[in-house]
Order: structure tokens, then sequence, then C-alpha cells
């Protein structure tokens, strides 16, 4: 009798160290693919109201955005620049600073981007290093 129920409190222990085993282990967020993001992106056009106009021509000089690995992104016309903050959302990306700037991407390819400033949507091109 005593045999039992040492092996049954060995039992018990057991399936106690095992249970406080799997407490307080956090599962990680699966990391998302933010590869296609980093680096350049240049403005090509702008349009509002249906009307369609090259960026160059919107901005007075060359808009460009620059993705960082640390969540920083680079927004800068000709030389003028100011640094924002960047997080993936489910639509998209948003940019936020003084302003919360959103992006979309019109197709699964993510090889262009749209972001909305002042009311233009503002394509743009990821740039290609050769």
């Amino acid at each position: 009798m005593k045999r039992k129920r040492t092996i049954a409190l060995l039992v018990v222990i057991a399936l106690c160290l095992a249970l406080l085993a799997g407490c307080g282990k956090k599962e990680e967020a699966p990391k998302q693919d933010v590869d296609f993001l980093l680096g350049s992106w240049f403005a090509r056009t702008g349009s509002k109201d249906g009307v369609t106009v090259d960026a160059y021509d919107l901005f007075n000089g060359i808009f460009q955005l620059y993705f960082s690995k640390n969540g920083e992104c680079t927004m800068s016309i000709g030389q003028n620049y100011a640094v924002v903050k960047w997080e993936l959302t489910d639509s998209g990306v948003t940019l936020k600073g003084d302003d919360t700037y959103p992006i979309t991407f019109p197709d699964e390819t993510r090889k262009t981007l749209i972001i909305v400033i002042n009311g233009n949507d503002v394509l743009m091109e990821k740039y290609k290093e050769s």
C-alpha cells in the first residue's frame, strides 16, 4: 500500500512539473517579410479627382521614400527630408510623423505602392539596383 502511494505521489509530481514546464512560454508572432519594402521608392505620378500628373511636377522635384529595417522611413523632396516611423498594417503600411500617411499596394507583386499625400494618390516604384 505504501508503494502505491509513493507511485501515485511521483505521478502527481511529474504531472505538476509537466504542467509548470509549459507555463511562461510566449509564442512569438510569425515574422512578416519586409524585405520587399526596404530600400528606395520613387514617385512616378500623382492623381486627384481623375487627373493624373507627373510626380516631378506635383512636388516640384523628385519625391522619394527610403525604408530602413529599423522602422524608419526617410521622405525626401529634392534636398528637403523628414524621418518618420513606418509600421505594417492589415491593409499595407502606415507612415507616422507629424501626419499619418497610408500606403497600399495595388497588386500582389508589391513593386509599386500608392501613398496618399494631401489628398493625392502618389504612385511610386521600387528602385531597382543593377
